[in-house]
């Protein structure tokens, strides 16, 4: 068993590497920046001297701790690599933070892209300047009523109200401040009215215009697919090519992500296979049949070559996002391994590709799309290696024509339901941790769309793009739309019915690293080693069973407070009025609760103008609107929460146990309150020991 695991131990080495980047990432305050460079080098130095200490003994155990104490020292310097690297990468980003006000300013830039979402468009700008501001930040975003002619690369002059990204809006939830960090994006907000075309240079800076003449070129591209395709299809191949999502209405949106066929939409590791795949293949078929070619030049490296500059392409005109970058970089290793001989499906070409993208954005270590791509197709290849015929198995005798082509059915049928199970079940975990949530028929539902992806829209798609510099490319642009169509019905079936999407508490932080744990150790290792995962696998379920429920979950606006009197099971809901249902859904999936039982959630009894009160925990809750609901939360050792400011003496005059009024929301944001053996406690989602560049303080202007 031990024998079997001698070549496998370098594949630890990326993991350990990704901890040291998260390790950076999750620390509550800035780490000095010498400790990854010291574990660094003390590891390096150290495992090289073990390696090269001499020994009278080739074998036994004193071999055996050599080599373990070796390893350990790599993974201490690789634990070094990535801590360094997310502070570099820290470093190069940073720029001043943006404050903000409750005062419009105007704000002038060069439109970058429109990250419209379920309520709008909303336009992010290279900025110019900004009323007021000396340094002003790289970009902004800012929501508007409608976007107009204001499209990729235009110049724009808006005045709207601008502030920090918003922090994570209860304890454990995302924090879209952190990852607009690392974006570059310093401010969002909304605009008064419709931003206006301006009349100015473009930037300064050569790249910049470069980025805006791409952007504007995708811009014309997605424009054009639309008007060849109209409908829900065109609107979905022009996210698929371009990257741009903003012409995919709502309910599309949301049937595709309720049947777990919200991956198709933006480009990462799906798309960058089937295009470098399909590419593959093509040329590799075509150069065969030219005999001069096949007979004296490697038609396996050349497709290879092409392969990768049509994915460069791809990846330039779909706007270079982080996902699809990392996907790049997993499809420069792959095809590379075919360059230099060595299999292009192996753990170790997973292992380098892990190793470059943590070295380039180790940031996205936290993010779930990495997560759950690396996750899919580790499991994928491990799969590939337990099917794998062992080379001195002797070869099966070949059947006639109608029993293999039976044969190969089966294959092909039972092939495609142990990929898209296997692959299920090694995302859902980060599904549940980061999403709370997981679709219930997204194995049927990608069982339909996979073949439609592959034989029909990759094809299509490929068509159209070799026709449209003669301007015939609106036939195959038909046939991909309506694939697509075909395929966005799918999701409708799946995703409207009312058990589609299954809710789950997110899991405590323990448990989900126990599983991740579980995953590597069952991927990674050989033999019956790898069972032993099911013992960590084991210790993370009984840690998610035995997890404490909150008792009253509220964010940093108060846009949703959810809580459960004595005696009760059920929660009940108070929502403030508006068209934004983002905070009441995020913090309702934290809690388990589906989209259909939200919609039937109640307010307490006990509710009146100035706010409600329940009991709970043998004591008073209280929430207030206003400043008339101060003197009904007026009781002793009652726990009050309020988006008005309390009055100065309220806590001395009326004995309270915590107010959480408007400036300490600011301060420290939502939370999540416990009932424990020895009283209340309340885990704040900002806690004041939490000191990072990317924390927002004094109240964030949006939801992400």
């Amino acid at each position: 068993m031990v024998a079997l695991q001698r070549d496998r131990w370098i594949l630890w080495l990326p993991v350990s590497m990704v901890a040291g980047a998260a390790l950076w990432l999750t620390a509550p305050t800035d780490p000095p920046w010498w400790i990854g460079p010291l574990f660094l080098v003390l590891g390096t130095a150290t495992a090289i001297a073990i390696a090269a200490w001499t020994s009278e003994r080739a074998d036994g155990w004193a071999m055996t701790t050599r080599h373990v104490l070796g390893g350990l020292c790599a993974l201490i310097a690789a634990a070094g690599l990535g801590f360094t690297s997310a502070h570099l990468r820290g470093l190069t980003v940073a720029q001043p933070a943006y404050i903000g006000g409750e005062e419009p300013v105007r704000v002038e830039g060069w439109v970058v892209a429109n990250d419209a979402n379920d309520n709008g468009p909303r336009l992010r700008l290279l900025v110019r300047s900004i009323e007021g501001v000396a340094e002003p930040p790289r970009y902004v975003r800012l929501s508007v009523s409608e976007a107009g002619l204001l499209t990729a690369g235009r110049a724009a002059s808006c005045r709207g109200i601008l502030g920090p990204p918003s922090g994570p809006m209860a304890p454990g939830a995302y924090d879209f401040a952190r990852r607009a960090y690392f974006e570059r994006l310093a401010a969002t907000g909304f605009a008064f009215g419709r931003c206006r075309p301006a009349d100015f240079a473009p930037p300064p800076d050569w790249l910049d215009q470069q980025r805006l003449l791409l952007a504007a070129v995708r811009a014309d591209l997605a424009a054009a697919i639309v008007d060849a395709a109209p409908g829900r299809g065109g609107a979905i191949a022009s996210a698929l090519i371009t990257g741009d999502r903003s012409a995919i209405d709502a309910d599309t949106n949301a049937a595709l992500r309720d049947s777990g066929l919200g991956h198709l939409l933006s480009v990462s590791g799906i798309h960058m296979g089937i295009v470098g795949g399909l590419v593959f293949a093509t040329l590799v078929w075509t150069l065969s049949l030219i005999a001069p070619i096949a007979l004296r030049f490697p038609i396996k490296k050349i497709a290879a070559v092409g392969a990768l500059l049509v994915l460069a392409a791809y990846l330039i005109i779909s706007g270079s996002s982080v996902p699809a970058l990392r996907s790049f970089v997993m499809a420069c290793v792959a095809f590379g391994a075919i360059l230099l001989d060595r299999p292009a499906i192996s753990m170790r070409g997973l292992a380098l590709a892990a190793f470059i993208v943590v070295l380039i954005f180790p940031e996205s270590v936290i993010e779930p799309g990495f997560q759950m791509s690396f996750a899919a197709t580790m499991a994928l290849v491990a799969l590939f290696e337990i099917l794998k015929r062992a080379p001195h198995e002797p070869a099966l005798p070949t059947p006639g024509p109608l029993i293999g082509a039976l044969q190969a059915t089966t294959r092909g049928i039972g092939g495609v339901l142990l990929i898209s199970f296997v692959a299920g079940l090694a995302t859902d975990p980060f599904a549940i941790y980061h999403f709370q949530r997981f679709s219930l028929y997204a194995l049927p539902a990608n069982l339909i769309a996979a073949p439609i992806m592959s034989f029909l829209v990759a094809p299509a798609a490929a068509v159209a793009a070799v026709l449209a510099p003669f301007g015939m490319a609106d036939i195959p642009l038909e046939v991909m739309a309506s694939a697509l169509d075909l395929i966005a019905a799918v999701g409708q079936t799946f995703g409207e019915r009312p058990e589609a999407v299954r809710a789950m508490p997110r899991p405590p932080d323990l448990a989900f690293i126990l599983c991740v744990v579980s995953l590597l150790w069952v991927g990674l290792w050989r033999g019956a080693l790898r069972w032993l995962g099911v013992i960590f696998f084991a210790a993370s379920i009984a840690l998610y069973i035995k997890a404490p429920t909150p008792m009253v979950a509220f964010d940093a606006d108060t846009r949703a407070v959810y809580a459960r009197a004595d005696g009760a099971s059920a929660w009940t809901l108070i929502a403030a009025p508006g068209r934004s249902t983002y905070a009441r859904d995020r913090l309702g999936a934290m809690l388990g609760l589906s989209p259909p039982t939200l919609e039937r959630l109640a307010p307490p009894e006990n509710c009146g103008e100035g706010g409600c009160t329940w009991l709970a925990a043998d004591r008073t809750f209280a929430f207030v609107t206003d400043e008339t609901g101060f003197a009904r939360a007026c009781q002793r050792d009652a726990i009050v929460m309020s988006r008005a400011t309390a009055p100065a003496d309220f806590t001395q005059r009326c004995g309270t146990a915590a107010i959480l009024d408007a400036p300490d929301l600011a301060l420290r944001g939502g939370a999540l309150i416990y009932a424990t053996e020895h009283g209340v406690r309340i885990e704040r989602a900002l806690s004041p020991a939490i000191s990072r560049p990317w924390t927002p303080r004094g109240g964030a202007s949006d939801q992400e």
